[in-house]
């Protein structure tokens, strides 16, 4: 059973960010189910991996149309992005010297990412796009 699942209110609104945090859902059930299984030093490689080639992918992007669209938050947004990143190479840094039993830490901080940074920021960049261009949604890539 996933720890947590996509829900309609999740939704940005911008179908390849939605697909890029549906994806973040999944390694986040991925982690818990790995824990459940007891096999989660064995998972967490790949995991790091995927999360760091989301925050590089997905964070670029998200902020470039931010700058396109002159939204005002995109300093304190790009920072929390930042933070994100930095606790992944982190926990990659602490996979690669051996220490065990991180994928409890990844996933509260997964847990915690989709909590706080989705659903209260990325969902707030949404309403400031359609406060400029009404229901219409920009296309980011």
């Amino acid at each position: 059973m996933p720890l947590v699942e996509w829900k309609p209110e999740y939704s940005v609104g911008i179908d390849a960010f939605d697909d890029d945090h549906r994806q973040l859902f999944s390694l986040l059930n991925q982690a818990y189910a790995s824990v459940s299984a007891r096999q989660g030093d064995l998972a967490l490689n790949h995991i790091l991996r995927e999360l760091a080639y989301y925050a590089q992918t997905h964070f670029r992007a998200e902020e470039a149309l931010m700058k396109r669209y002159g939204y005002p938050e995109l300093p304190a947004h790009k920072a929390k992005h930042d933070y994100f990143t930095a606790q992944i190479a982190q926990f990659s840094d602490h996979f690669q010297s051996g220490q065990v039993g991180l994928i409890i830490e990844v996933t509260n901080t997964l847990q915690l990412w989709l909590t706080e940074h989705i659903l209260q920021y990325d969902l707030a960049y949404a309403s400031y796009y359609r406060s400029k261009d009404g229901e219409n949604l920009p296309d980011p890539r």
